[in-house]
């Protein structure tokens, strides 16, 4: 930002976009399972029809510097630029197969934790705490809600 006599004038916008990115970025905002990627897709937009960061941040509910921080990303990595880097952690105990036998396990015996937890142990070959299990079962219950949804809306 340059200093004019109390005033902020917005010096940092994103200055190009292909009709190809334009049309991706529109799509990312509209459609992408991933609500940072839509967050930061639109974000661009507003930028690229030269919204000042101020609004862009009160849009997308976030800090200005966080704006200015996706615009920089953007201009240097572009769509590699929108999405999250990778966090370090330890790996998953199960494959997406063995996690979702494990579920299927759980529905089998709802009230009988302990029972799923040795089933599972028997049928998968790996030990699991119920409180995995229980994250196993929220997500496959969050996923099943939002493929509703995504029914629901594209009627």
């Amino acid at each position: 930002m340059r200093y004019n006599g109390g005033m902020k004038i917005p010096t940092k916008f994103v200055k190009t976009l292909s009709d190809e990115e334009h049309n991706k970025l529109l799509g990312n905002h509209q459609i992408s399972d991933n609500f940072r990627i839509r967050n930061r897709s639109q974000a661009i937009l507003l930028s690229f029809e030269k919204f000042p960061i101020a609004e862009i941040a009160k849009i997308c509910r976030v800090d200005r510097d966080t704006v200015s921080l996706w615009i920089d990303n953007w201009n240097e990595f572009g769509f590699k630029g929108l999405e999250d880097d990778e966090k370090p952690g330890r790996p998953p105990i199960l494959t997406s197969e063995e996690a979702e036998k494990a579920v299927e396990i759980a529905i089998k015996n709802p009230k009988f934790p302990h029972r799923q937890l040795g089933e599972i142990k028997r049928e998968i070959g790996k030990e699991i705490s119920q409180y995995t299990l229980k994250n196993l079962e929220k997500k496959r219950l969050s996923l099943e809600k939002n493929q509703v949804r995504t029914v629901e809306t594209r009627r």
